[in-house]
């Protein structure tokens, strides 16, 4: 009895403990043509629970064709998602994005908005490169862009949860196997 009550313990206190966000930085030496939010000014990386965001835009946009790149270290495995889109729809078109040499794909028939789904990135740093261009004739625009970063092990409420299913599944055995001895003694 004592050992279920240290284990209902044990398994509470992972329910309730947080899981440990993921420290994330931008390497600001290799922003390239990126401003207002730049990715390694401060207040773009934002981390709420485990989820870390990582903010990046640009303002004007040269013309006709513009890039931008920025390393991202990351000191927690994870999968890793992305999008990069744009407001001024008809003046900034997006050619391609890749982060760590895995490709986005299209999201908006125009161009629009590109976006990479769960791809898991272990510990290390990793260029997200993004290339595109300015319609004809157009005077310029502007993008923003974000990048989530989500843990890939369980949370502890998932691991409590488990070991309590566990734990609930040997007692049952246990109790089955007791009654079934008596009867057959």
């Amino acid at each position: 009895m004592r050992s279920l009550y240290l284990g209902i313990a044990a398994a509470t206190a992972l329910a309730l403990s947080t899981a440990a966000g993921a420290a994330v930085s931008v390497n600001s030496g290799t922003v390239v043509g990126l401003n207002n939010p730049d990715p390694s000014a401060a207040g773009s990386i934002q981390t709420v629970g485990n989820v870390t965001t990582v903010n990046f835009g640009q303002n004007a946009v040269d013309n006709p064709d513009f890039s931008a790149a920025f390393t991202l270290h990351n000191d927690v495995a994870g999968l890793y998602t992305a999008i990069v889109g744009t407001s001024d729809f008809n003046n900034v078109i997006f050619d391609s994005a890749s982060l760590g040499g895995n490709p986005f794909h299209s999201t908006a028939s125009d161009g629009s908005q590109l976006r990479l789904d769960q791809v898991f990135l272990g510990v290390g740093d990793y260029m997200f490169a993004l290339t595109g261009h300015t319609a004809a004739g157009a005077e310029g625009g502007s993008f923003t862009g974000n990048i989530t970063i989500r843990p890939a092990v369980p949370e502890p409420g998932t691991w409590a949860l488990m070991i309590l299913g566990f734990g609930a599944m040997g007692m049952t055995l246990r109790r089955r196997r007791r009654t079934a001895l008596a009867q057959l003694a």
